[in-house]
């Protein structure tokens, strides 16, 4: 087994694993009926195949935003987590499922499962870049007031307090590296400047960088 590999083993499959080495696992178990309803589907006539040793960057990336969200204690609400299970449940379904379907319910009001897939994607592989919401909103070819409207309809949150919470939680990670002054990583997430990065960890976390860093030292 690699780091970051994923097994999907559908409801009621017998599955068992011995190993002599050890392994550490993030388990999420989730119902078929969670499955059926968070994918938004019309029909349920597909069935699940199993899959082991799976390397796919944006399901890793999505299991990981849940855990973020879960280890943060849900700050962005049930609708936040509810729309990253739906992100997850349909790749699932796009990917791993033996009969697959174009009969998926389009969200009118916020950005279509996949289409949010993609932009939580983009966002976090464009992290330190000096993109604008506006030039956001051109990549997936809608206005930035459209853009806002729907990502906020699916987040609960707009597209700016996202991206500055994702920056933040990356920078807790960074101040872990003592060879990393806060100027440094000022520059490194992009914020406009070290008082703009320092006002907002403390605003989100209660605490400044340099007193969190000492937390850890």
């Amino acid at each position: 087994m690699e780091p970051n590999q994923i097994f999907f083993n559908p409801a009621n499959i017998s599955f068992s694993r011995y190993t002599a080495d050890h392994y550490e696992f993030i388990l999420v178990l989730i119902t078929p009926e969670k499955m059926i309803s968070s994918a938004s589907l019309v029909s349920n006539t597909f069935t699940f195949t199993e899959s082991y040793h799976i390397k796919d960057p944006n399901l890793e990336h999505t299991f990981k935003l849940l855990l973020s969200e879960i280890q943060a204690g849900n700050q962005n609400g049930k609708l936040f987590l509810e729309n990253i299970m739906s992100v997850l449940t349909f790749h699932f379904v796009k990917n791993y499922s033996k009969e697959q379907t174009s009969n998926l319910i389009e969200n009118v009001n916020g950005l279509t499962s996949k289409e949010l897939e993609k932009v939580l994607c983009y966002i976090d592989k464009n992290m330190a870049e000096n993109y604008s919401i506006k030039n956001l909103a051109e990549e997936f070819g809608v206005s930035k007031f459209n853009f806002i409207k729907k990502f906020k309809s699916s987040t609960n949150v707009t597209p700016h307090q996202f991206i500055i919470k994702k920056k933040l939680e990356r920078s807790k990670n960074l101040l872990k590296e003592v060879s990393l002054s806060l100027t440094d990583i000022t520059y490194m997430l992009n914020f406009s400047d070290q008082s703009h990065f320092s006002n907002s960890f403390q605003k989100m976390y209660g605490i400044t960088p340099r007193e969190f860093r000492k937390t850890i030292e």
